[in-house]
């Protein structure tokens, strides 16, 4: 079903610092997942220097942070946040911001990086200087005991991003809410999960789904996730299998949340 990961853990979230296209051609795209009220997560993945990435993080801090937060305050986004790599593939970043109306998060969106060139554009071009290349995308959460927010995440993450048959996505969706879920909401009763949530594609890249956990440390969290993993497969193989032919290929990461700071800091 899904695979044993080394000493790791991670979850996601993500949002977009640069999506043009009009809302109304981002629902047309994928209009059976979109439903009113639900929580849409909005997303920028950053290929970044990693020779001074750190130096990014405290430009998000000093001139990104601010600029979202009043955009949260406001009440247009839900909440924001800024993932630090740890394991997995080429993405570096993640800044994320997470809302219940799409069209609201992208005028908000539209905003922040006007605000930014306007009030920090030395700062601006730094940070792209740094993180010059990104991938953008956004998702809608499917499942979940509650929705995934900045605020209930734990410190890590772990987030695994399939590539799903399309015309079995659905059935894959199924599969997790009657298979999966109970026992990973055994695992957020006993502590060793923080949060965790399924989440359809929207618009971006080349994943269909993804899932996410959140939890106190990685390997803690790694291990979670391979005790449901094998509790599930041992409850219904074949059911598993079902999913793994859907979701047939998939790329596993590890974040670190650096903002806002896990001990309750802007």
């Amino acid at each position: 079903m899904f695979r044993i990961l080394v000493q790791f853990g991670v979850c996601v979230v993500v949002l977009t610092m640069g999506v043009t296209l009009g809302v109304n051609s981002l629902l047309a795209a994928e209009e059976e997942v979109l439903q009113e009220e639900q929580s849409f997560i909005i997303g920028e993945y950053f290929v970044c220097d990693v020779t001074r990435e750190t130096f990014a993080d405290v430009l998000v801090e000093k001139a990104l942070g601010p600029i979202y937060q009043r955009h949260v305050e406001s009440g247009e986004l839900n909440g924001w946040g800024w993932l630090r790599h740890n394991y997995g593939g080429r993405w570096r970043r993640l800044l994320f911001a997470t809302g219940n109306d799409l069209d609201t998060m992208m005028a908000a969106r539209s905003a922040i990086l006007e605000e930014q060139q306007t009030e920090n554009p030395e700062d601006f071009r730094e940070f792209n200087s740094i993180c010059g290349s990104h991938d953008d995308l956004i998702w809608v959460q499917a499942a979940g005991p509650e929705v995934t927010t900045p605020d209930n995440l734990g410190p890590v993450s772990y987030s695994t991003y399939y590539a799903c048959n399309q015309a079995g996505q659905e059935r894959a969706d199924e599969i997790v809410q009657q298979l999966f879920a109970p026992h990973i909401n055994e695992l957020v009763e006993s502590g060793q999960i923080t949060t965790w949530g399924w989440h359809a594609h929207v618009i971006g890249g080349r994943f269909r789904r993804l899932m996410t956990y959140s939890g106190m440390s990685h390997p803690e969290l790694i291990d979670a996730v391979n005790t449901y993993s094998a509790a599930a497969s041992a409850e219904n193989q074949a059911m598993a299998n079902e999913f793994d032919q859907i979701c047939s290929s998939h790329q596993d990461y590890l974040w670190q949340r650096v903002l806002p700071k896990p001990d309750g800091g802007n």
